[in-house]
Order: C-alpha cells, then sequence, then structure tokens
C-alpha cells in the first residue's frame, strides 16, 4: 500500500487511515453489490457475457462517479438496494447506528419519562 513511502510519527493516526480506508473500500464494494442486486449492472458490461466481467469495487467505483448525474429512479433503486445491503451487515449498523429492517417493525414500548427533553 505504499506505506513504506509515508512518513506518518503516531501510529494511532496511521491506524485510523487505514480503517477509514478499509470502511471506503467495504462501502464501495456493497455499492457494486447493490448495483448487481438490483440489476443495473448490465448497464456497466461491455459484452453479453452472464458472468461478472469487473469487480465489485470496480463497479462501486463506477456507480459512485455516476451518482451526481443518475436519473432520478434508477438512483432510488440503486440507493434502496444499497441501504439494504448496509442494514444487512451487523459492522456497519454499529459503526452508522442505523437499525435494522426488523428493528423498525418492533412496536416500542412508550416509557414514562422521555429519553430527551423536549426543544421549547
Amino acid at each position: 500500500m505504499g506505506l513504506s513511502a509515508t512518513r506518518i510519527r503516531d501510529t494511532n493516526r496511521r491506524d485510523r487511515l487505514l480503517l477509514l480506508a478499509a470502511i471506503a473500500q467495504a462501502l464501495l464494494t456493497l455499492l457494486g453489490a447493490a448495483g448487481e442486486e438490483c440489476g443495473l449492472d448490465r448497464m456497466l458490461k461491455t459484452n453479453t457475457s452472464k458472468k461478472r466481467t469487473r469487480s465489485l469495487l470496480n463497479q462501486g467505483l463506477d456507480w459512485y462517479s455516476a451518482l451526481p448525474n443518475m436519473k432520478p429512479d434508477r438512483l432510488e433503486l440503486l440507493m434502496t438496494t444499497f441501504d439494504a445491503g448496509v442494514r444487512r451487515h451487523a459492522i456497519f449498523r454499529e459503526i452508522f447506528g442505523v437499525r435494522s429492517a426488523s428493528a423498525f417493525a418492533t412496536p416500542r414500548v412508550a416509557s414514562a419519562t422521555p429519553l430527551v427533553a423536549p426543544l421549547l
């Protein structure tokens, strides 16, 4: 990864940077998987092969660069599928503080005291 050419004195800083790079790579791979899951990957293929010809990471990079100019219906389809993919993985639920879809379906019992004071 070229770390021998860098001058990072603080090992904690280096570790944080590597963690961010790993999270970014995982999210881009999930974006590529979301594109494949919802069928948008056929727009990236240059041939009619049924097999994957490009990695999920490369597909995710393509989808990420296409987001600003994507048609709204395709964008919604891709982002909905991506959201479902992120929610399926416990590590992302913990990192981003999201709940799984099943957590929204269960009714919550109202407590007598509110957790957050209302703003006046």
